[in-house]
């Protein structure tokens, strides 16, 4: 019983007994004036009593934070090799390629706090239940193009015309900004994969941020084995000359 309470109670005993005692209307008055005090000071001690206490008045900090990234995978090309080498496939079930895995990503940070990229991790599960974790290949995109056909028209005529474009890596050094998209191309080898498996097994990219949240995305849509990024090798002759060509076997 709080030090409040007990003072309202002795002010309601005491304003009864002088009421008791003295019986004139000067002394019930002042009863009448104990009893309101009274019983003010002790419905306020119950009030006092049933707040809920404040445990930490400071606000929460950023490690306790729910962070939300929207991660999709728009595109996925695959280029089979073996010793490092293109391979065609000859048997959907043939055990001993690698493929490079080229992704190209969307990422939305959904949180009011900018978010750093800490790491990302392409998995495939295979057959057998087991999961396949890719090796991550960063910074040589520029070595690779993605073949494309754009259409030319003449007169009445439109012809198809195959083009190179360039593929730009994901930017994982700046931080996501709330509400502001982000695109870019990732690049990942898999070993100890089929071809099969490659096409029809669950894949999954995982974004892990700054706060140690992961976000993972789901590839959904077509799988394109062999895919359409080609390496891109510098001419041998003549040797003052700089301009690419690709290697599309």
């Amino acid at each position: 019983m709080s030090k409040l309470q007990l003072l309202g109670i002795g002010v309601l005993a005491s304003g009864a007994a002088l009421g008791f005692a003295t019986g004139s209307p000067v002394g019930l008055a002042f009863t009448s004036v104990c009893l309101i005090v009274g019983l003010v000071m002790v419905v306020a001690s119950e009030a006092r009593g049933t707040r809920p206490k404040r445990e930490n008045s400071q606000p929460p900090d950023s490690h306790g934070l729910q962070t939300q990234v929207l991660v999709a995978i728009k595109e996925i090309h695959a280029r089979p090799q073996r010793g490092g080498k293109f391979q065609e496939i000859g048997d959907p079930n043939q055990p001993d390629l690698e493929f490079d895995v080229f992704l190209k990503c969307w990422l939305v940070n959904e949180t009011d706090v900018p978010l750093g990229i800490q790491s990302l991790q392409l998995e495939l599960k295979s057959s057998d239940g087991s999961t396949r974790v890719a090796e991550r290949i960063s910074g040589d995109l520029e070595n690779w193009r993605l073949g494309k056909l754009q259409e030319e028209w003449e007169v009445w005529d439109v012809h198809l015309r195959a083009a190179l474009e360039s593929v730009s890596e994901l930017d994982t050094a700046q931080p996501l900004q709330c509400g502001l998209a982000r695109e870019g191309w990732l690049h990942f080898r898999l070993r100890n994969v089929t071809p099969s498996e490659f096409k029809s097994g669950p894949m999954q990219i995982s974004v892990k941020d700054s706060l140690s949240h992961t976000h993972v995305g789901t590839a959904s849509g077509a799988r394109h084995l062999p895919g359409r990024i080609w390496p891109v090798l510098p001419k041998a002759a003549p040797a003052a000359s700089s301009s690419p060509e690709v290697a599309t076997g």
